[in-house]
């Protein structure tokens, strides 16, 4: 069963701004935008200033709010918070996101404030997310209680959360870019009033969600969160990635959400037999739920590479088998097949080189694609679009248009774009990510992020688990 507590917080009836501004530039301004944005429940604006904010009632204080209020969002200064949510619990709310910064990561007089607003929201039964945090959404209700930008597309299922504000919505923003498309987002900041593993527990068993995404400085109650991540990653994938692992950044963890870090050691070890896959860093985060989200997952670890550059393939060939992938030589007959298209010169061994012959890049990079999805020799795919490759919007709609002809035929297999080329080509890119064939920059960044997928695969494989992609 759901925690209703913080189901309020994600599908709420009804949102009151505690702190609301119509003053452009005031923090309350730009959560007032956000709110009344696109969410389509009960709006209520608070503050003793002013009568009216984006044609809503303004009211001076909680107390006056003429009904029940499931999600409060707070952005009034840090002290005068505990009175505030004091009022929240004498009206029965059931959560609330504390923007305000100022509090335990600030030192003790914040910490004692911290301490205040927690003794509140317990007496109350209040859910409380942050304080110091960047806020929370919910895509697919147009729901934005955040410092971001704009309400994102309905439809995704990928969830994210994130201990830092600022840097877990350049994350989400440069996926947004990206083309993926998420469920829930939520930034937690000092995680005073709220559990990882709680939260975990809500995305396990939410419909929405398909994908978990974390980025964590700490983990609090890791016993919980890791039982938690047990349950929940043989049917649903687990990515995350864990900072403050060296000392120096471990001491700046402590001053940005007052976070322990803790052992790395210990967090990699409890990752690997939980079945949580780690990301080195906010890019790898994003590459991997890509790959996870968009492509069915890979049965083994042989992969056949296609090139029009041999020098590139080689890296990839190298970076790929150092992360425990295989790069396996066809036999002589599925390079018999490759050597009937591709020019005399060329190598149709894996990686198949087609060499950088332009002019046939439509037909090769197709019929090549093609040659491996009906292949048992391979198990993944990776196209190298490079260059002038990619800077042909008709090779990119070729490979597109080619993976999936052969994944709505049956043919179960991961595709992955290993991507090189210029600013001025990335329109072509778009054309690739809009269709899922997910694309990743250069060899490195494509091999780290199939090798983790395929060490999702191991967990599962170890577990006896079916492995398929869910519609």
């Amino acid at each position: 069963m759901k925690d209703q507590r913080i189901d309020a917080i994600f599908n709420p009836k009804s949102v009151a701004l505690i702190g609301a501004s119509s003053k452009e530039g005031k923090m309350g301004y730009v959560f007032a935008k956000n709110i009344t944005g696109g969410y389509q429940g009960k709006i209520y604006m608070v503050n003793p200033s002013e009568d009216q904010i984006f044609g809503y009632k303004c009211y001076p204080d909680v107390k006056s709010v003429p009904d029940k209020i499931d999600l409060a969002v707070i952005v009034i200064p840090a002290k005068a918070v505990p009175k505030v949510m004091e009022e929240l619990a004498q009206k029965g709310t059931r959560a609330a996101v504390v923007i305000t910064a100022g509090f335990s990561e600030a030192g003790p007089e914040g910490k004692k404030l911290e301490e205040d607003m927690m003794e509140a929201a317990n007496k109350g039964n209040i859910k409380v997310v942050g304080p110091n945090c960047f806020g929370i959404y919910n895509c697919n209700i147009g729901l934005n209680a955040s410092l971001g930008v704009g309400t994102p597309p309905r439809g995704g299922d990928i969830s994210f959360v994130t201990q830092s504000g600022a840097y877990g919505m350049a994350i989400f923003a440069s996926a947004l870019d990206h083309h993926m498309k998420f469920a829930k987002i939520m930034a937690h900041g000092n995680k005073a009033g709220i559990e990882d593993y709680e939260i975990l527990r809500y995305l396990g068993d939410d419909d929405e969600t398909r994908v978990i995404c974390l980025f964590l400085e700490s983990v609090n109650k890791g016993r919980e969160f890791f039982e938690e991540a047990k349950r929940i990653t043989p049917k649903k994938p687990i990515v995350a990635t864990k900072t403050g692992r060296t000392a120096g950044a471990a001491r700046a963890a402590a001053s940005h959400t007052a976070a322990l870090a803790g052992s790395f050691t210990a967090y990699k070890a409890a990752f690997k037999q939980s079945g949580i896959i780690f990301a080195r860093n906010g890019i790898d985060l994003i590459n991997i739920a890509k790959g996870l989200d968009w492509q069915p997952l890979p049965k083994g670890p042989r992969v056949g590479i296609i090139t029009n550059s041999g020098g590139t393939g080689v890296e990839l060939a190298d970076l790929c088998e150092e992360e425990g992938l295989i790069i396996p030589e066809l036999t002589e007959e599925t390079q018999r097949k490759i050597r009937e298209l591709i020019p005399p010169y060329a190598s149709a061994k894996n990686p198949i080189d087609m060499t950088p012959i332009w002019p046939r890049f439509v037909e090769l990079y197709s019929q090549l694609i093609k040659i491996l999805y009906e292949s048992d020799e391979v198990d993944i795919i990776i196209p190298i679009i490079l260059q002038r490759a990619a800077m042909m919007p008709e090779v990119c709609k070729a490979v597109a248009d080619r993976v999936n002809e052969c994944l709505r035929s049956g043919l179960e297999k991961p595709t992955y774009v290993c991507w090189v080329s210029v600013r001025n080509a990335l329109e072509n890119m778009d054309y690739l990510q809009k269709s899922s064939v997910p694309c990743f920059d250069w060899p490195e960044r494509t091999a780290r992020a199939v090798g983790a997928i395929y060490e999702y695969v191991q967990f599962l494989q170890r577990r006896r688990i079916h492995i398929h992609k869910e519609a």
